[in-house]
């Protein structure tokens, strides 16, 4: 770039006596920083974009939910004994190999086709598909692996397993969010991190009083209960609090406030020739007539 502002301006300005090696340095700096941070402002969701994601977030749901009502026809029964067994070592052991399945399939899902309904209709954001594919399915593999043995370890204590599939589908659309963030604006990763760390305590906190004050329901209730409030609290609170979340953030930004924003190495690294460069002050470039 430095050359082709060399030429330029010895064919078309043969008056100038002498260039700056660091004038160069300082224009193009200042050209290439406006252009970056002209197509890398923050995103800014409108009204309509952020009522579609709640509804497909809902959309999702009401799939993962049909889906769970066709295991409980088959299954209701298992559920229906073990909490009737609560702190009895004779729980039926597949019972959390059962939720531990529930939640892979809740999140693996969901998670998928959140990804792919955005790249699908929100495509001018969310244009890397293959990373954010590659990411979703690292995530979301790793989470089960993990949480598996926990799983087993508390096979025997029904509370403490629900308590857990909550835990396992919102924390699996928490860090799947924050990975379709990344996979789309890394400079921005930073300010959606803090934005879903918010809403992922908020729902979580909401399962777990919901949880604590259903005490007193019928059994089929409560199992209903624990296994859709957390699809609904993942798919449509996250991405309702995220879309305000970037609604807040582009008013900081329009302000003037933008301190959030994660530089580039190759923008750390223009900051670092610049200062370095002001010192030398090289040789001239004689132009002669």
């Amino acid at each position: 770039m430095q050359e082709l502002f060399s030429d330029i301006t010895l064919k078309f300005m043969p008056h100038v006596s002498c260039i700056k090696n660091s004038s160069f340095n300082f224009l193009i700096h200042t050209i290439m920083t406006s252009q970056s941070d002209f197509f890398n402002e923050p995103s800014n969701l409108s009204g309509w974009q952020l009522v579609g994601k709640v509804f497909i977030g809902i959309l999702i749901w009401g799939v993962i939910a049909a889906l769970l009502f066709v295991i409980l026809s088959f299954m209701g029964g298992m559920f229906t004994s073990a909490f009737g067994q609560q702190g009895v070592s004779t729980v039926n052991p597949l019972l959390s190999l059962v939720l531990l399945f529930i939640g892979f399939l809740s999140t693996f899902i969901g998670n998928i086709a959140v990804g792919g309904i955005y790249s699908l209709f929100y495509n001018r954001k969310y244009y890397n598909t293959s990373k954010m594919f590659g990411l979703l399915f690292l995530t979301n593999g790793i989470l089960f692996f993990f949480l598996a043995p926990v799983y087993i370890v508390f096979a025997s204590q029904i509370d403490v397993l629900f308590l857990l599939l909550g835990f396992h589908i919102l924390f699996s659309v928490f860090t799947s969010a924050a990975q379709i963030e990344f996979s789309t604006n890394p400079n921005y990763s930073a300010s959606s991190l803090m934005g879903d760390i918010l809403w992922f305590a908020l729902a979580f906190l909401a399962y777990s009083l919901i949880y604590k004050l259903s005490g007193s329901a019928a059994v089929q209730q409560k199992i209903y209960l624990f296994m859709l409030l957390p699809p609904i609290l993942g798919y449509g609170l996250l991405p309702f609090g995220a879309g305000i979340r970037e609604k807040v953030y582009y008013k900081s930004y329009e302000l003037g406030n933008n301190g959030f924003y994660i530089p580039s190495c190759t923008e750390t690294d223009g900051e670092e020739t610049d200062g370095t460069d002001t010192t030398n002050t090289g040789d001239d470039v004689n132009v002669e007539n």
